[in-house]
């Protein structure tokens, strides 16, 4: 190889280190700008302002890398090996395969000249974003809109109406000892819907409920007739959803409707997740 064609080789390459060091402080100070969360109760069009101004910065800066270089910015690899089979050597991941199985705990810690960080950073900002534009929709709601999401969300459903429906009506086809039309619509009148708003439960309240063998099914407990709960929890829950009202215009618990940030939904789901010592183990080398 001639003299001025490794001048030129070298040249290329400590061109593009320059670059890259380049790269990695802008990043930096990109990172430290905004790198963190916004202020709490920040507005839909602030956090928007940010994230522009963010995008605005991370393009003139990788412009200017590609320009300087003629690539865009590295991408991550997973340069190790893997078993593919028990029977088979390790193997080395090729082409897409590299790129693909970088693990999430090295994709989190990407150096910051590479595309993951800079993906990193956007994404850390635009979740922000959603949650502003999320908590902007739920201050704007109307207690129409309310009423329905409390309609729809359910905490407690051991005996619904439709249970209670399937077990007077096997009774009513019974082959052998069935009951009669009045006795069906007798003893449907002896079971209430549990009042509190998030427990689809129906509840006998009649002390004549269940004397008949022909009833004694479900195993549930008569209530006083003037009872509105099935049980004493369901009472104090739904005492404690009217002081929400008050308070928050809903009578849904805050966890109900609040937008739960990427990194709080994998804690969570990492909490969720069976308690087996292999499972602690992967757990342990993420942390």
């Amino acid at each position: 190889m001639s003299r001025a064609k490794t001048k030129d080789i070298l040249d290329v390459v400590i061109s593009e280190a320059q670059a890259r060091t380049k790269l990695n402080a802008s990043m930096l100070k990109l990172r430290n700008k905004y790198g963190f969360a916004p202020e709490k109760g920040i507005s839909q069009k602030e956090m928007q302002s940010r994230c522009d101004d963010l995008v605005g910065e991370v393009r003139k800066v990788v412009k200017e890398y590609v320009r300087t270089t003629g690539k865009a910015p590295d991408r991550m690899k997973n340069r190790s090996r893997y078993v593919e089979s028990k029977d088979f050597p390790r193997k080395k991941y090729e082409g897409l395969q590299e790129y693909a199985n970088v693990p999430d705990d090295k994709l989190k810690k990407a150096p910051l000249h590479t595309s993951e960080a800079i993906g990193n950073l956007l994404n850390f900002n635009a979740d922000y974003l959603l949650k502003s534009a999320h908590e902007a929709a739920v201050k704007a709601r109307t207690r129409k809109e309310w009423q329905r999401a409390e309609y729809e969300y359910v905490e407690k459903n051991d005996y619904n109406l439709r249970d209670l429906y399937d077990d007077l009506m096997q009774r009513l086809d019974d082959p052998f000892e069935p009951i009669t039309v009045e006795e069906y619509r007798e003893e449907r009148r002896k079971w209430k819907k549990c009042g509190y708003y998030a427990c689809d439960n129906y509840f006998p309240r009649e002390k004549g409920h269940m004397e008949s063998d022909a009833f004694r099914w479900s195993g549930i407990n008569t209530r006083r007739s003037d009872a509105k709960y099935c049980c004493g929890g369901c009472r104090k829950k739904q005492e404690n959803a009217l002081v929400r009202l008050e308070k928050t215009g809903t009578l849904l618990p805050e966890h109900a409707y609040e937008y739960i940030l990427d990194d709080a939904r994998e804690n969570r789901a990492e909490n969720e997740v069976a308690k087996t010592d292999e499972n602690i183990e992967k757990i342990a080398r993420k942390r």
